[in-house]
């Protein structure tokens, strides 16, 4: 018997993590033995109460009608041949899904987004998603889309001279091969003087791949004036109609021009219209 894949997905009730409760349940059907956890994390009383249009509850019968309101959203889902749990918990988002994560051994962490924070400390900070994926051991997929990506048929895999892009091959490969998908790798020339060891690099990814049974492109894109490697990454993307883009998670803040304030990681978290999977390098 297979071993059960467990994806974890935190539900604020938001629309964005609606969304990413639908982009789950594409994962889980491709995945054999998938079981979702939802949870929510009550980090705030008034503000809940607020969301949920609760009257004024003390804390444990707010916790019992938020644990009702997840209830009711597992039942929904229950008919699609998935097995849905649920959590309450009450503390910091990021903190608590950390420590479910480690407590249930889950594989995959999908969550909303609803962008970059406007608050200008939160914005140096993170989000709840961005600091998630910098917490957590497994990957990480946030969306922001208005749309559920129905179908996985094309992964956009953005390859950096940093010896941890190469890491996520291995996940790229796993999940190519789960929703039968081909993989575009791409990476942007911002570095004239690098370009012929960019060439090798992707060449080199490229056969790996290959050799592993998928269908795979490579391909060194010159940048559009007065855009980053970020913003190039996702006009990629788009013009190659993606539907998954895999980065390495990296605390490192760079490429300061490019959507202002934070890492490449966090920019593409937050502009990115097609989910973005982070993997965490060992």
């Amino acid at each position: 018997m297979a071993d059960t894949f467990k994806i974890l997905v935190p539900i604020g009730f938001s629309d964005q993590s609606l969304i990413a409760l639908e982009q789950a349940m594409v994962f889980a059907k491709a995945i054999d033995q998938a079981e979702l956890t939802l949870v929510t994390v009550i980090e705030d009383n008034s503000s809940f109460r607020k969301k949920l249009n609760l009257a004024k509850k003390d804390g444990s019968e707010l916790k019992a009608e938020v644990n009702k309101k997840l209830q009711e959203l597992a039942e929904k889902y229950a008919n699609n041949g998935v097995e849905i749990k649920t959590m309450v918990a009450k503390g910091t988002v990021y903190e608590e899904i950390g420590r479910i994560t480690d407590l249930l051994d889950i594989n995959l962490v999908i969550m909303g987004t609803n962008g970059k924070p406007q608050n200008l400390r939160k914005r140096f900070i993170g989000s709840n998603a961005y600091r998630t994926a910098t917490l957590v051991q497994p990957p990480v997929v946030v969306t922001k889309g208005i749309e559920v990506k129905s179908q996985i048929k094309t992964i956009i895999f953005p390859l950096v001279l940093d010896r941890r892009s190469k890491e996520k091959v291995g996940p790229a490969v796993k999940y190519a091969r789960l929703f039968d998908a081909s993989i575009k790798i791409v990476s942007i020339n911002n570095n004239p003087d690098q370009a012929k060891i960019l060439r090798g690099h992707l060449k080199q990814v490229e056969s790996f791949i290959a050799d592993h049974g998928i269908s795979v492109s490579a391909e060194l894109v010159e940048p559009e004036a007065g855009n980053g490697v970020v913003r190039n990454t996702l006009k990629y993307a788009a013009e190659n109609d993606g539907d998954l883009i895999i980065i390495t998670e990296d605390s490192k803040q760079r490429d300061f021009t490019d959507y202002f304030l934070g890492t490449d990681v966090q920019a593409m978290m937050y502009h990115s219209d097609i989910p973005v999977m982070t993997i965490t390098p060992s």
